[in-house]
């Protein structure tokens, strides 16, 4: 299986985080549900690398705490918005907010390693706020806002998840820093049990639960670590945004008769040209970079 196909089924995975959120309703809370989503993952990570005989690569070192301590406060909160935001809006309109993810991670990186920002960062920023104006102010329904800010909010914790990740400068592969990232999530979400009825919940509702934990994120995982495996991180990213909104689309047309209006095309249009111009952005700085290091490196052997 070649790596675009891993990044398809990883996408396919994502997007039915929605339907299932939907499907359980209100029967399970966010804070509830993103603590079992995780726990179900973390333990299903486990159990493969046991079975696959890499359950070392997962281990967690004393040194490690620390950091994997903050990215799980920020996998958390990630996690709570994005299951929270399906309550209040549509898959197909999460599924286009989440191009601003490229946007924030730039943005971030820029502040954090105090780089300049370039133009066309500039330029998608532009675009990316007109882009959230048009879908939110021109048309639709304003019961979709605050799921639409719960989507954003989740992508600034997940851009500082990739950030944070990026200045780490550990000996660890991204499945080792996911999975500690989980555990330290589920820990930090766990005090919600103390308040949480199982036996008000229906049995059937269990099933999706297990689904989301199992399919939507511990495999969605492993198929994002096997598709970086053969494809490029800044290839990846566009993809994965472009094939998520396409499969949220048709999710939410599909299954729940959800409208695409004219707004939702436009500031849709805007949210990916952003994370496109982000994209080619970062692929001309690292080859300027690239080039730049190669000609120092050819004059210290002329010299």
């Amino acid at each position: 299986m070649n790596g675009v196909m891993y990044i398809v089924l990883a996408q396919v995975c994502f997007a039915f985080i929605g339907v299932f959120t939907k499907y359980i309703g209100g029967a399970i809370d966010s804070v509830t549900l993103s603590f079992f989503r995780v726990l179900i993952a973390s333990v299903f990570l486990l159990l493969i690398a046991i079975a696959t005989g890499k359950a070392k690569q997962l281990s967690i070192n004393r040194k490690d705490f620390v950091p994997f301590f903050i990215l799980g406060v920020m996998f958390a909160l990630n996690f709570v918005c994005f299951i929270a935001a399906f309550n209040y809006t549509t898959l197909l309109e999460a599924g286009l907010l989440c191009a601003a993810l490229p946007v924030f991670v730039y943005f971030m990186a820029a502040k954090v390693l105090k780089e300049k920002i370039s133009a066309g960062g500039i330029m998608a920023l532009i675009a990316l706020i007109f882009g959230i104006y048009i879908m939110n102010f021109t048309g639709l329904d304003s019961s979709h806002l605050l799921g639409n800010i719960l989507v954003i909010v989740s992508c600034v914790f997940g851009a500082g998840m990739v950030t944070y990740m990026r200045l780490e400068d550990r000996d660890h592969s991204s499945m080792n820093t996911t999975f500690g990232a989980m555990i330290f999530a589920s820990v930090l979400l766990s005090p919600i049990l103390l308040w949480f009825d199982f036996g008000a919940v229906q049995l059937g509702t269990y099933t999706y639960v297990i689904i989301l934990g199992v399919v939507c994120t511990g495999l969605a995982y492993l198929l994002v670590a096997n598709a970086l495996k053969s494809v490029e991180a800044g290839k990846y990213s566009i993809l994965a945004i472009i094939y998520f909104a396409f499969i949220s689309i048709g999710l939410g047309v599909g299954l729940f008769g959800e409208q695409i209006t004219g707004s939702i095309v436009v500031g849709g249009l805007l949210l990916m040209v952003s994370a496109l111009v982000i994209h080619y952005e970062n692929y001309l700085l690292t080859n300027i970079k690239f080039i730049g290091i190669l000609e120092q490196k050819i004059n210290m052997m002329n010299n």
